[in-house]
């Protein structure tokens, strides 16, 4: 029971530091109103439940301007999947937020 605990202790640990991580490189490219927010999303696959990071931040008119936000996504997922692992990229949501309040 106490290994199994350890180990659950450890994870969290590994996903609070994998958040703070993601949440700085989302700073530095989305602007400093960026934010994260965990969540637990259901595989509908697999049906097993999965941590996710979900990366909320202002970009004022993604619908008109797709290029340039599908630009700055594919740039933050490959500096993201560099840095840390491309077995982590899906459990990273990119949510733009039309204005600064959520």
């Amino acid at each position: 029971m106490a290994i199994h605990t350890a180990e659950a202790h450890d994870i969290d640990v590994r996903i609070d530091e994998a958040a703070a991580a993601t949440e700085a490189l989302a700073r530095q490219y989305f602007g400093e109103a960026a934010y994260l927010r965990r969540d637990i999303h259901d595989d509908r696959e697999t049906g097993e439940e999965k941590a996710v990071f979900e990366v909320h931040y202002c970009f004022r008119d993604p619908e008109n301007d797709f290029g340039r936000l599908a630009a700055l996504h594919n740039e933050f997922i490959n500096v993201f999947a560099r840095d840390t692992s491309p077995d982590v990229v899906g459990h990273v949501v990119l949510m733009a937020i039309p204005s600064d309040a959520d």
